[in-house]
């Protein structure tokens, strides 16, 4: 594993932008493409604040295994100043107010907003399940949050414009190479009797879509800027009981590669290399069983996922032989999806109306292989036909949901909720509907009005999907898709996933009818496939004939709709005789290699200062008499644990460990652990920095 070779001050954005862009003009070898990489923190709130991708108010951040990071990509022609923009977030989804939060940082840039806005930028997410929530405007995803984060939010809009600039400043003149390959034994369907009941599922020979898709970015003069990899699977190796703050399986496997590449954020970045998701609706990393990654331990099952990504990533880059050609182009528009009237081509039942907006029984019972609900009277398979199975006259399933949801009981809009309810039932028929996305006009669960998006870059087509398709349907999307594009020269057709905005799930019909809990998520009934089947026609069948399409209806930004807020730091405090930044527990005088150093810290609360782009933890390596940062809470042999301390003489006080498994190829030698955070004054309300270390001591 690479290591930090120095201590750096925390790069300014001017400066890094400064070096990343030292590349030489003159070149041997003129490339195709216009081609650049970056990469900034987007990590938020450590402690305190719910996780959002299981939707439990119970899992609250309470520390770091990994920071999350935003990679941003340029990919433009090297003939015009025509340029796309690819990010891969490590966030559970890229909400409809996060692309409208970059995009109006974007149009406020005097320069990007000369090339750059939402027509050819793609924004997508990982889809990890345990990073921070309350970052959206509608209220889905803040629940498990308790409550909108706007310093949250600011972080997130903030690093991915930040990554996006780092990408555009640093392009320089190169190839794009491309590779496919298969990974078998990384992914399964968590629900193989509902693909199954697919007609066409004999048509293929897995039930997954197990080719990953990789992109090989290199400068004219030899630098490696970056890889981009598509590969379809849930990122939920860690399980809705973790705490700690990743990105989980993709996260690491970018990190993994990263610092073979030799970067290692925040410190030294270089190489970006993302581990972009896909069509992973129905997808597992969980091979060996339900929410069994196959190891004992969590970081083990975040890793083996990761590794196995990693590895053929790697045999891909090592091996990618086929330059990427030809022309680059883009589509984009919004569409209102209830009410679009869907063509019967499409349907294959005659014209079809989609559904006003509603959530479903089954959505609530969670996905059985990956993150069960475990709530009473509540599975998945509940439809109108079965639902007198679960129904009852008394609310009971409904209490037990809005137990489960706290802040569902703060809002006066869940009269809409009866038992045995039919607002709905006829259009999302067999969805029995828990509740509708528009609750009133003051509190909105999803947005109604989705981007969808094409990219060419030569024979590639990037599809920006809102949403997560299944494997089926993600098959019969790009069916039609590579059918209409082949004129134009393009082979192969990949979903990039959770783009842009987030509308739940997009499933078949045939897997609706079963009502499993990506059927109960997939928001705008049976005929959402079809609708967007039709959508993406229409831009695939515009960029064939060079024709522009209409902008759509301009979703409603609720930004300043918020109602709920999420509850911060009141204040920091600590014994009369203590300092912030005391050593509660040190480290002990030496270590051997595979044991772990544990070092605790009076602390304050991390969510004072996320110290996005630096770090809490250093440890410090003694070099030549000087101190150099070597490891943070970023890397993968470290955990940052922030605890509450529950002394009663101590109310609003609290601890900092850090845990470092030491490698076995961690060089001999003095080292220390160096904690840096801020304290919150309960009489002033101001923030203050402090710093601790632990005693030196000796690795053999």
């Amino acid at each position: 594993m690479n290591r930090i070779s120095s201590l750096i001050t925390p790069l300014s954005l001017s400066c890094m932008i400064a070096t990343a862009s030292l590349i030489p003009s003159q070149n041997a070898y003129a490339g195709d493409w216009m081609i650049g990489s970056g990469i900034y923190d987007i990590t938020g709130p450590a402690a305190d604040r719910g996780m959002v991708g299981y939707g439990d108010t119970g899992q609250t951040t309470q520390g770091i295994f990994t920071r999350l990071w935003s990679r941003a990509f340029t990919l433009g022609s090297a003939a015009d100043d025509k340029f796309v923009i690819f990010v891969s977030a490590d966030l559970q989804s890229i909400t409809q107010s996060v692309h409208q939060g970059v995009m109006a940082k974007i149009a406020a840039d005097p320069v990007l907003s000369l090339y750059l806005n939402e027509k050819n930028i793609m924004l997508t997410a990982t889809h990890t399940h345990v990073g921070p929530g309350g970052y959206d405007h509608n209220i889905m995803l803040n629940l498990s949050a308790l409550g909108y984060d706007e310093d949250n939010y600011e972080t997130i809009i903030d690093g991915i414009y930040r990554s996006i600039v780092l990408a555009f400043n640093s392009r320089t003149q190169g190839s794009i190479e491309f590779a496919q390959g298969k990974l078998t034994d990384a992914s399964i369907n968590r629900n193989p009797s509902i693909y199954a009941a697919n007609p066409d599922a004999n048509n293929y020979d897995t039930n997954v879509n197990d080719t990953m898709t990789l992109l090989k970015l290199v400068a004219d003069n030899g630098t490696e800027i970056g890889m981009i990899d598509w590969f379809a699977v849930h990122n939920v190796s860690a399980p809705q009981t973790y705490r700690y703050i990743s990105g989980d399986n993709k996260g690491m496997a970018s990190q993994l590669f990263e610092s073979l590449k030799g970067s290692q954020p925040p410190y030294n970045t270089g190489f970006v290399a993302a581990f972009a998701n896909s069509e992973e609706g129905d997808v597992s990393p969980n091979v060996c069983g339900a929410q069994d990654g196959c190891k004992q331990t969590t970081k083990e099952n975040v890793l083996l996922s990761a590794t196995k990504q990693f590895d053929k990533a790697l045999n891909l880059y090592d091996n990618a032989s086929e330059s990427l050609t030809g022309a680059l182009d883009y589509r984009f528009q919004y569409v209102k999806l209830p009410g679009l009237s869907v063509r019967g081509q499409y349907t294959g039942e005659g014209d079809k109306t989609v559904c006003e907006g509603t959530v479903g029984w089954s959505f609530v019972a969670g996905a059985t292989w990956d993150g069960p609900t475990n709530m009473d009277g509540v599975s998945e398979g509940m439809t109108q036909d079965n639902e007198g199975s679960y129904w009852n006259e008394n609310d009971t399933l409904i209490g037990n949901v809005l137990a489960g949801y706290p802040l569902l009981g703060l809002l006066d809009a869940f009269s809409n909720i009866t038992a045995g309810s039919d607002e709905h039932h006829e259009c999302q028929y067999p969805k029995p509907t828990f509740v509708n996305t528009d609750l009133n006009e003051s509190f909105h669960l999803y947005s109604d009005t989705l981007p969808f998006q094409l990219f060419q870059l030569g024979k590639l087509a990037l599809v920006g999907v809102p949403g997560e398709m299944t494997t089926m349907a993600a098959r019969r999307l790009r069916n039609d898709l590579e059918t209409i594009l082949a004129p134009k020269g393009i082979e192969h057709v990949v979903m990039a996933g959770l783009a842009n905005a987030y509308s739940g799930y997009i499933t078949t019909n045939e897997e609706y009818d079963k009502q499993y809990y990506e059927g109960g998520h997939t928001i705008y009934g049976p005929d959402s496939l079809a609708a967007y089947r039709q959508i993406y026609s229409g831009l695939a069948n515009a960029l064939v004939n060079d024709e522009a399409v209409s902008h759509g209806p301009t979703p409603v930004n609720r930004e300043n709709e918020q109602v709920i807020y999420s509850i911060g730091v009141v204040y920091d405090d600590k014994r009369l005789w203590e300092s912030f930044g005391d050593t509660e527990k040190d480290a002990n005088s030496q270590y051997q290699t595979g044991e772990t150093v544990s070092v605790k810290f009076r602390s304050g609360h991390p969510q004072n200062n996320f110290k996005t782009m630096e770090a809490f933890f250093e440890v410090q390596q003694k070099v030549n008499n000087n101190w150099q940062t070597v490891l943070t809470e970023n890397d993968a042999d470290t955990l940052f644990v922030w605890i509450r301390d529950t002394d009663a003489d101590c109310l609003a006080c609290s601890y900092a460990k850090l845990e470092w498994t030491i490698a076995d190829d961690m060089p001999s030698g003095t080292y220390r652990i160096r904690h840096q955070g801020h304290w919150k004054s309960g009489w002033s309300g101001s923030i203050n920095s402090y710093s601790g270390k632990s005693r030196s001591f000796e690795i053999q």
